[in-house]
């Protein structure tokens, strides 16, 4: 179940083509468990968790035992999609769509608390690169880096709306 007493429906990890991870290249698959994201920018949700620690040995080896297992045909609903460049949607809407709310939870408290984070980054700036580098920021963090997925326009009203998590939980 996910935070919210939802039932998490399995990716499909097998190598079949259209519903699975078939067309992945052996790069992809590694850069997706270390980083948090798909080929196309969407989010591993949780409860996978990220392995920004895998060696290249233990990646190639996960990739290689995915790929001798049978392929099988799996469809399910397609990842929310990264909001578009220029989309106007408020900080809330952001981090629901960006998939924030997969760790954080819809109040900021889940499997990471939001609560604190003016105090850990107090200015936007600070929160603003914890957000684009966590890895960066501490090695072996389970946060990705947002770098290159979270359009810029988007980061404010993003930002405005962790802050307004923590504001509203003591």
């Amino acid at each position: 179940l996910d935070l919210r007493g939802h039932t998490v429906p399995t990716r499909n990890l097998t190598p079949d083509p259209e519903t699975g991870i078939g067309r992945w290249s052996e790069q992809d698959f590694v850069t997706a468990v270390r980083t948090g994201f798909r080929p196309d920018k969407t989010l591993l949700r949780y409860p996978m968790a990220l392995l920004p620690d895998l060696s290249d040995q233990e990646g190639t080896a996960l990739y290689a035992y995915l790929r001798s297992v049978p392929a099988i045909r799996n469809p399910l609903p397609k990842p929310p999609a990264v909001p578009a460049a220029g989309a106007k949607l408020d900080g809330k809407a952001l981090y629901e769509q960006y998939g924030c709310v997969s760790c954080h939870g819809d109040d900021g408290i889940g499997i990471a608390d939001l609560r604190q984070a003016a105090e850990h980054y107090p200015t936007q700036e600070a929160l603003e690169f914890w957000i684009l580098d966590a890895p960066r920021v501490r090695p072996g963090t389970g946060m990705p880096g947002w770098r290159g997925v979270i359009h810029e326009e988007h980061l404010k009203p993003l930002i405005d709306h962790v802050l307004a998590l923590g504001k509203t939980r003591s």
